[in-house]
């Protein structure tokens, strides 16, 4: 039977030098555009919003989208978005979280689409990026790869005789 198929069996891979191999560039340039110009801002704000008592956009564009509890709604998506970035940054449950970020950014493009705002390309962006990212997971560079996790999921069935 073969043991192995391809380069060097011999040979001690390094994950740095897959850097360029993997999807960690899509991963964590996503996370890190989210996190800067969507995620921060949103959790600022719904931080006022929780304990400040303040006024907050996304609640309103929330009720005049009809969404139900946009009270809670709205800190709940800030609350997703900021976990998804760091998620994305880190490596760590990175196809956990692009399946949860998945129905957050279609709602976006469903919702924002209606009244003709430009970030619906982005929206639709994200989406690639969540879509891809939950196909093929973290890479070789990531928390994930380190804690190996989710590599034997498949394979784990096969060892028992199930």
């Amino acid at each position: 039977m073969i043991e192995h198929i391809g380069g060097n069996p011999d040979a001690n891979p390094n994950p740095w030098s897959s850097l360029f191999k993997s999807i960690v560039i899509l991963r964590v340039g996503a996370g890190l555009l989210l996190l800067k110009y969507h995620a921060w801002a949103a959790l600022h704000s719904a931080y006022d919003f929780l304990w400040e008592e303040q006024p907050w956009e996304w609640v309103n564009h929330f009720n005049g989208a009809g969404l139900p509890w946009p009270t809670l709604l709205a800190p709940a998506s800030a609350i997703v978005l900021g976990a998804v970035a760091l998620s994305w940054i880190t490596g760590f449950l990175t196809r956990l979280f692009a399946f949860i970020f998945l129905p957050c950014v279609g709602a976006f493009i469903i919702f924002a689409g209606e009244k003709g705002a430009i970030h619906v390309e982005a929206g639709w962006l994200y989406l690639l990026a969540a879509f891809t990212l939950l196909l093929f997971g973290s890479g070789a560079v990531s928390l994930d790869k380190l804690f190996h996790i989710g590599e034997n999921w498949g394979a784990s069935k096969k060892k028992k005789g199930w």
